[in-house]
């Protein structure tokens, strides 16, 4: 007999869990956890706490497999959690064996970023782009499916500080920045540092659909300027979003010609306007913080199973398995079905006859 207890707990986080108990004459038969709340997924920053596994249960007669589901399973994307559900496949000797997860959708923070540093003799003081930098880092949503951070500094050469893939929380990515040195260099060559950031710290650990960001720190003094318009091309090319953020007031008065109207466009630059002591300063972060989040995120779109909670209720049909996701569009609800061939997630749109525009806002949880 297979038994759900969706508030056993795990460790010091209430998980749920589902029991395996012999349906015997045996009165001294002990029924065994089989802990399926410690199963994790790998890329995404998860949180299991109160997910409710084995809240609904499904077994295949087939082959003597069951589901097991955790509706308030939810990832963390940006500063929001997403309780889009999960279940786990399990086979017939009790060991799990697959996650099914159909509402899963990638953050729209799945990014990798290269940090194009200006580490000539011209940036001065060394400390106040170091500060500016860390600051920078601790507002990034940096973890497993989100951001990804590199750092290469550049002034007459350029030099990996770490890769995309060395670090995976903020804590380690702001301590690996603050024992970044300046290296100097009597020349800034800023053309070379985009083109190193495109064509080889982009692949070291980059990851398959990620969005592709850099940030160009510099004071704008290029020395290789002829060779911007050909290695900005190229970033286009890549699909690479670019951002300069100006260390010298003297680019922010440049405008049009100065330093970042050759790095990016201008809806996506920021060019702080700090005083002569410190043109990093906090109000220059903030501005350039609210136009990256504001430019990487303006082409995208909700699928409306974020909060789905997919697997409150579960059936095991001849070709796959359907899953009631309560919460999807709105809490109108949804059925998804996982196939071996993939998953069908039917559009808002399908549900038009029976939730009709004057019910809108009124909850029907369907699944």
């Amino acid at each position: 007999l297979v038994v759900g207890a969706p508030y056993e707990t795990n460790g010091q986080q209430k998980t749920g869990d589902v029991y395996k108990c012999p349906v015997t004459s045996d009165s001294h038969s002990n029924c065994t956890k089989l802990n399926l709340g410690r199963v994790t997924l790998s890329n995404v920053s998860e949180r299991k706490d109160n997910m409710r596994l084995g809240l609904s249960l499904a077994t295949n007669p087939k082959d003597n497999s069951f589901l097991a589901c955790s509706p308030l399973w939810s990832h963390e994307c940006g500063s929001s959690y997403y309780t889009t559900g999960m279940c786990s496949r399990v086979n017939s000797n009790f060991r799990f064996s697959k996650t099914v997860a159909p509402a899963l959708q990638r953050c729209q923070t799945y990014m990798d970023i290269i940090i194009v540093l200006d580490g000539s003799n011209s940036i001065y003081p060394w400390v106040e782009v170091q500060h500016f930098l860390i600051n920078i880092l601790k507002k990034f949503y940096i973890g497993p499916g989100q951001i990804q951070v590199g750092v290469v500094q550049y002034g007459e050469d350029v030099v990996h500080e770490f890769h995309l893939n060395d670090y995976r929380s903020v804590k380690d990515v702001v301590a690996a920045a603050s024992h970044i040195e300046q290296r100097g260099g009597t020349e800034t060559r800023t053309a070379y540092g985009i083109e190193f950031a495109r064509s080889e710290a982009f692949q070291k650990g980059g990851r398959k659909g990620a969005k592709r960001v850099m940030i160009v720190i510099t004071d704008g003094e290029s020395h290789d300027s002829p060779d911007l318009g050909k290695v900005i091309e190229e970033s286009e090319k890549d699909n690479v979003t670019r951002y300069a953020v100006a260390v010298n007031p003297l680019c922010s008065r440049r405008g049009r010609d100065g330093c970042s109207s050759h790095l990016n466009p201008p809806r996506h630059s920021s060019t702080p306007q700090g005083d002569q002591r410190s043109p990093l300063n906090t109000n220059s972060l903030m501005v350039f913080i609210c136009l990256f989040f504001q430019g990487t995120n303006k082409n995208e779109i909700s699928f409306g199973l974020e909060m789905s909670q997919t697997g409150f209720s579960s059936h095991v049909v001849e070709d796959g398995i359907l899953l009631g996701a309560v919460g999807a569009y709105d809490w109108n609800g949804a059925v998804l079905k996982e196939t071996s061939s993939g998953k069908v997630i039917p559009l808002r749109e399908s549900y038009l006859q029976e939730f009709p525009e004057e019910l809108k806002n009124h909850g029907a949880y369907l699944g």
